[in-house]
């Protein structure tokens, strides 16, 4: 089954890396496999001298240097001040345009979170900046089976970026595949530089088993795609 004919190619790479109870186990074990013969990564190099550059010391640069995966959480909720901050990684400019950028302006990426505190699954609007309620959320406990991260505590808020592939590859076919992707990383690492700038913690979530996830968002009769997750919390 595809997700749409635009890009059967794209459709059937997306199908194929879909994770569920059943092929799981099999991505966990070689996860695992990875990790015991994990190297150093090669560095690239090139023959000459290198060109030494000035390393900036500014406010963004600060806040991006406090970026990092942090898997341990503290039972605390987010503030509503901390929710405007999280949620203001995708924005839409007051006037118009968006702080993220979009491949012919198609925005594929619709961001949604499970607010385990508050026991609701939220969409965000970046119009008008505000949360819907799509309805009631499952606990963290129910939750963590199909997220594939080992973590310590119970995150406050798990973020899910929902990709239409339609909307990009109606007009670049299969190349806009690869535009979805692009784009979902921007989501991810505006997100995370909001993490960073609030003190909080977070870590991406890359193995979200789709169906549940479609489910509980209530997509599952649309062409939705589940394509990152990303835990925060205190």
């Amino acid at each position: 089954m595809t997700m749409n004919d635009d890009a059967p190619l794209f459709s059937l790479f997306w199908e194929n890396s879909k994770l569920n109870a059943r092929t799981a186990p099999g991505f966990a074990e070689r996860l695992d496999e990875d990790a015991r013969a994990a190297t150093q990564v090669a560095q690239l190099f090139h023959p000459g001298a290198d060109r030494a550059l000035r390393r900036p010391d500014d406010p963004l640069a600060r806040v991006m240097a406090q970026r990092e995966s942090r898997r341990a959480f503290r039972p605390a909720p987010l503030s509503e001040a901390q929710l405007g901050s999280l949620f203001y990684a995708f924005a839409h400019k007051p006037g118009a345009g968006r702080l993220l950028p979009s491949a012919g302006a198609k925005y594929p990426i619709e961001v949604f979170a499970l607010l385990f505190d508050e026991r609701a699954i939220v969409y965000y609007n970046g119009d008008t900046h505000a949360l819907s309620v799509v309805g009631p959320a499952p606990s963290w406990d129910e939750v963590a089976p199909s997220v594939g991260l080992t973590l310590e505590g119970a995150p406050s808020a798990l973020f899910v970026f929902v990709a239409f592939p339609g909307r990009v590859t109606g007009r670049y076919g299969e190349r806009g595949g690869r535009f979805l992707l692009i784009e979902c990383g921007q989501h991810a690492q505006s997100l995370a530089l909001r993490v960073a700038h609030e003190n909080l913690a977070g870590v991406e979530a890359g193995g979200l088993h789709d169906e549940p996830f479609k489910r509980w968002l209530r997509l599952d009769r649309t062409d939705a795609a589940i394509a990152l997750g990303y835990a925060v919390g205190t």
